[in-house]
């Protein structure tokens, strides 16, 4: 099997992830349990995305950055970063941490990935 990586916008970790996830599947036909322990012990050393996991968000809600960071698939220093650099908006209140939209996380998520594919491929989505 040869050819083009049908994702052109994926990141080398997400690369990494996809082909993971193969094996993940594989392994789970395979043997279950076995499956079952690995994804528990990659999620006891921070690593929970290993398992996936179906949820259902409102893209109103605010989130603290642990959140943002598990929503997004990155760490709570890169939710900071895109905060830092105006990639998303920080919301404060008064005696709270601060929380990070929703919404505007999975806009910019979507918007990085689509000017990547752009970069790529030298197309332009419409």
């Amino acid at each position: 099997m040869s050819g083009e990586w049908p994702w052109p916008a994926d990141t080398s970790l997400d690369i990494a992830r996809r082909l993971l996830q193969s094996y993940r599947g594989a392994l789970m036909n395979i043997d279950p349990e076995a499956c079952k322990q690995i994804d528990a012990h990659a999620t006891d050393l921070g690593q929970g995305w290993v398992a996936p996991k179906v949820e259902t968000v409102d893209p109103d809600d605010l989130v603290v950055a642990a959140d943002a960071a598990e929503i997004a698939g990155v760490t709570v220093y890169v939710i900071r970063q895109w905060a830092y650099r105006k990639y998303i908006p920080r919301h404060h209140a008064e005696g709270h941490p601060t929380r990070y939209r929703v919404g505007d996380i999975l806009d910019h998520v979507a918007n990085a990935r689509r000017q990547r594919a752009e970069r790529r491929t030298g197309q332009r989505s419409t």
